[in-house]
């Protein structure tokens, strides 16, 4: 009965260390897989950014067309009577 007993308990940690290596791994390529995204999503933001100050976009408000990084965009503008 005591030999069942110890084989199961060795049975039992070499179960746990095999399980803490596995998650030690999945760890690993988890954090891997979130750097590698949050370099890619920062990436497309860039591009996307480098894009609209480039290409010209349709204003919401009318038909014209205007660059988001246009300088005259910059300037406050002032009511005229």
């Amino acid at each position: 009965m005591a030999a069942l007993t110890i084989d199961a308990a060795r049975a039992t940690r070499a179960e746990a260390r095999r399980l803490r290596v596995d998650s030690l791994g999945l760890s690993v390529a988890v954090e891997r897989n979130l750097r590698l995204a949050t370099a890619e999503k920062e990436r497309a933001k860039a591009a996307t950014a480098r894009a609209g100050s480039v290409v010209p976009v349709t204003s919401p408000w009318s038909r014209l067309e205007w660059l988001r990084a246009d300088g005259e965009l910059n300037r406050v503008l002032v009511l005229v009577d």
